[in-house]
């Protein structure tokens, strides 16, 4: 190879790493107003930086059906975001908001405005070739113990008897929780017992990934998982190592001290069982900016998932 053309295709070699390498971190920008908000939870101050990144629906191409029931409860329904072309079967994920268990939905803002959160996972998957379900669940203190599981449980079994409808494959379905959604995905994995009269719910989803959740509920009683004396056989780390669905724990490393905590300890646990997992610290991310800067150019959290979901729903 002539010495001009070998220093081209170098130059263009390292043009692609580093805008590869860029895309993958949070931008410097983006990381300083991340960090003036420190470790405090702040979704409408954490959605005026991404608010501005996200598409909004309609988008072309993009077939929406909003607030399918999957259950008898009031906020037993889901958003199915699919594409109008016609494809194979393709990976179903299905999200799971937070909201401290008393709060939180799948769209919209507390005050009942439309929002970009969490729609932006859902382009998010349809862009990587999945289909996007995101779910409401019942909310404590009305809920308690194990209501949303078995929520959860009815959306899994929804998904696998509806799949062909919407171009999804029943076998390949993957979740993902974040904060309280995040301690409910562990819970449905770590607790089959609790759905196990549920027709068509079972815990062997392809996958889960948990965002910045909690696990171990012993010390004070819990607003949705119970008085304190129960809380040792509700924590979820002894059943998540017993479980055979691959896991992806994270955390941001801006979160509240406690979720670290609980995530550091949770892989560890897993590692000293050598349970097969996977676990990362989102480095300059906060509580909320970890699933908010889905579907941006920011690729730190979603990369990984993404490669994560490609392994086990292939």
């Amino acid at each position: 190879m002539n010495e001009p053309l070998k220093s081209i295709l170098m130059a263009g070699l390292m043009t692609t790493l580093i805008a590869g390498a860029a895309a993958s971190q949070v931008p410097d920008d983006i990381a300083a107003k991340i960090a003036a908000i420190g470790r405090v939870v702040d979704p409408p101050g954490t959605a005026k930086i991404y608010g501005p990144l996200q598409k909004t629906m309609p988008q072309p191409g993009v077939k929406v059906t909003r607030d399918v029931a999957f259950g008898p409860g009031p906020k037993d329904t889901m958003d199915v975001f699919t594409t109008e072309a016609k494809a194979a079967p393709k990976p179903i994920l299905i999200f799971v908001h937070g909201g401290a268990y008393v709060g939180g939905d799948k769209n919209s803002t507390p005050d009942g405005k439309p929002s970009p959160f969490y729609d932006n996972i859902m382009l998010w998957t349809l862009s990587h070739g999945m289909v996007g379900v995101n779910i409401n669940y019942q909310t404590a203190p009305k809920a308690t113990y194990p209501e949303v599981q078995q929520d959860i449980a009815k959306a899994v079994a929804w998904a696998r008897a509806n799949a062909a409808s919407f171009g999804g494959d029943p076998k390949r379905i993957v979740l993902w929780g974040h904060s309280a959604g995040a301690a409910h995905v562990g819970s449905f994995v770590a607790h089959p017992e609790t759905y196990a009269d549920i027709p068509g719910a079972k815990a062997d989803v392809q996958a889960a990934v948990m965002t910045s959740g909690s696990y171990e509920f012993e010390g004070k009683d819990h607003i949705y998982f119970g008085p304190s004396a129960t809380l040792k056989a509700r924590s979820s780390t002894a059943g998540l190592i017993r479980s055979k669905v691959p896991l992806f724990v994270l955390c941001a490393e801006l979160d509240p001290e406690f979720m670290v905590v609980e995530a550091k300890e949770l892989d560890a646990a897993l590692t000293k069982a050598k349970r097969t997992h996977q676990f990362q610290i989102n480095a300059k991310h906060g509580h909320m900016s970890e699933s908010y800067a889905v579907n941006t150019a920011d690729q730190s959290v979603s990369g990984p998932v993404l490669t994560f979901i490609q392994k086990y729903a292939k």
